[in-house]
Parts: structure tokens; C-alpha cells; sequence
């Protein structure tokens, strides 16, 4: 195996270096630039569309944004070209990823989006070449061994989350997910798994009927953070029957789907931090209930 001096990842971590220690023939390599930046900015700018109008549900397009605007920003920070992308480019991106402290899963998605972004665009995807693929499946395979506690959303991080989005029917269900699943403190399964007829407006706020727990949301300081109102807006503009599901899926046509499944809600809370210019780094369903009880009460 070689190391090559790399300038955009210092030394790996224990479990990496192990890891790679044990695949002959992989390289650890960071690209040299192939531009200045603001060519590379330049030539960034005219991929940051790839996913818009591609032929994907709705919060699979989202995420594939997000995480292929995570790796197109990277790429202008090292002066190099994102589409196409060199295999070194991208086993370079997967590395910085694995010892930054991202998921298998993170590490696996992000493969994912810069593959079809690739596919859309007419190139072979760089992630299905031998070097790619072999870094890929080792860190992973470490990734899988080192768990990953999630990231801690702030009150002020999820207020920036909310007040970036906007008054259709996917924001109003997105906002009301977010502002419920953080003030609640909820599963992303107990979240889901609610029924508009679990959800109780009183004078305090709302009321959740979850089982085995009784809990009470008072109204937020702001209007974009509030969790009552959030709730009722996105019941009353979707007109959810009581019997049904509180969070369902939402087609490009804006018609209504089945229930939410669990693991839509690590997609949108992703997404959403993407696009309030938070670091998605950590960031999953479980960020909505990993952060301290007092800061639920700053909203």
C-alpha cells in the first residue's frame, strides 16, 4: 500500500490507517487542484442544479442536493473540477468524509448522489471505478464498526431551519415535523407513527397522545418557530382527516401520500439543514432528540 502526501486530509485516525493497512493496493491520495477557485467556482455554479427537475421522488431529489452540493462546495475549496470527477477526487471527498466522523450511511448516500449526478449529466460515475469502489466498501465497512452519535440541533439551529422555509404544503409539513419531533423529543418511529387524532389543541398548546406519555408543546416565541401553530397550519392546508396519518409523503403534483417512513425524517431534517446553510455533518432523525431539554424552551 502507498500513502501519498496529501495537503486536503491530514493524518487519518487510528481506525482508518488500520483499516487500509488491511486492503493492498489502495491508495490514500488528495487531489492537487486542477483550476484556481474561482474558475472552480465558476464551473460549480453551472452543476448546482444537476438534481433540479431529474426524475426522482421528491425527498430523494432533496437529499441528492444536498449531499451533491456538500461535495461540489468541497471541491471549490480544493480548486478542483466536480463534474466530471476524477476516482482520486472522489475517494479523496470519502476519506475527509470517514475522518470527519460521518456514517457509513452519510458515506454511502453521498456515493450515491455523485454517481447519478454523473449518470444525468451524460459521464460514467466516477464512484463505480476499482479505486472508488475498494475505498468505498473498507471505510464504510469501518464506519459500520465505529458508531456515530448524532449531531445536536440548538433552538437557534432549528428556529433557522424553520424560518427558512416557506408556506407550500411540503414546507408546512416539513416545519411542523421539525418543530414537533424537537420540541417532543420524539423517536422518528413515535413520530411517524402519529395520528391526527393524537394531537389535542388546548390551551397550553397542543397535546400529544403518545402512548405511555402525556406531553404538552406551549406556543413558540416566533411565528416560523412555533410548534402549535406549525401543527395546525399544515393540518389545516393539507386537510388531513382525523383518522389519518399527522405526517405523509407529498408528490411533485402536491398530492398526498401514505404515512411518513422512519427514514424520511433523517432525509428532511438533512435536507432542511442544508438549506438553512447549516453543516449537515452528524445531522440525522436523531438530531431532533439528541440535543439538551432546556433548549427546547429557547423556541
Amino acid at each position: 500500500m502507498v500513502w501519498v502526501q496529501a495537503r486536503a486530509i491530514s493524518k487519518p485516525p487510528r481506525w482508518l490507517r488500520e483499516r487500509c493497512r488491511r486492503a493492498p493496493g489502495i491508495v490514500s491520495v488528495s487531489p492537487v487542484g486542477d483550476m484556481d477557485r474561482d474558475e472552480a467556482a465558476k464551473r460549480g455554479a453551472e452543476f448546482h442544479d444537476v438534481f433540479d427537475g431529474a426524475s426522482l421522488p421528491d425527498n430523494t431529489r432533496r437529499v441528492y442536493s444536498a449531499q451533491w452540493h456538500h461535495f461540489v462546495g468541497w471541491c471549490v475549496t480544493r480548486a478542483s473540477l466536480a463534474l466530471p470527477a476524477r476516482p482520486r477526487l472522489v475517494v479523496a471527498y470519502l476519506a475527509a468524509l470517514a475522518e470527519g466522523g460521518r456514517s457509513a450511511s452519510t458515506l454511502r448516500g453521498a456515493c450515491t448522489a455523485i454517481g447519478k449526478a454523473h449518470e444525468l449529466r451524460g459521464f460514467a460515475p466516477p464512484t463505480s471505478r476499482p479505486i472508488v469502489v475498494a475505498w468505498r466498501r473498507r471505510l464504510i465497512e469501518a464506519g459500520d464498526q465505529e458508531p456515530q452519535k448524532a449531531a445536536e440541533l440548538t433552538a437557534a439551529q432549528v428556529a433557522q431551519m424553520t424560518a427558512a422555509m416557506g408556506a407550500d404544503l411540503v414546507d408546512l409539513r416539513d416545519r411542523a415535523l421539525v418543530l414537533v419531533g424537537y420540541a417532543a423529543r420524539l423517536r422518528r418511529s413515535e413520530l411517524v407513527g402519529l395520528d391526527v387524532s393524537a394531537v389535542v389543541f388546548c390551551d397550553e398548546g397542543i397535546e400529544l397522545l403518545v402512548p405511555a406519555r402525556r406531553i404538552v408543546i406551549p406556543p413558540g416565541r416566533h411565528q416560523h418557530s412555533c410548534t402549535p401553530g406549525a401543527v395546525r397550519s399544515w393540518i389545516d392546508a393539507a386537510a388531513l382527516a382525523p383518522s389519518g396519518p399527522l405526517f405523509v409523503g407529498i408528490n411533485r403534483w402536491g398530492q398526498l401520500g401514505g404515512r411518513l417512513s422512519d427514514r424520511a425524517v433523517g432525509l428532511i431534517v438533512q435536507t432542511r439543514a442544508s438549506k438553512a446553510g447549516l453543516s449537515i455533518e452528524g445531522i440525522s432523525a436523531d438530531s431532533l432528540r439528541a440535543g439538551a431539554r432546556d433548549e427546547r424552551r429557547l423556541l
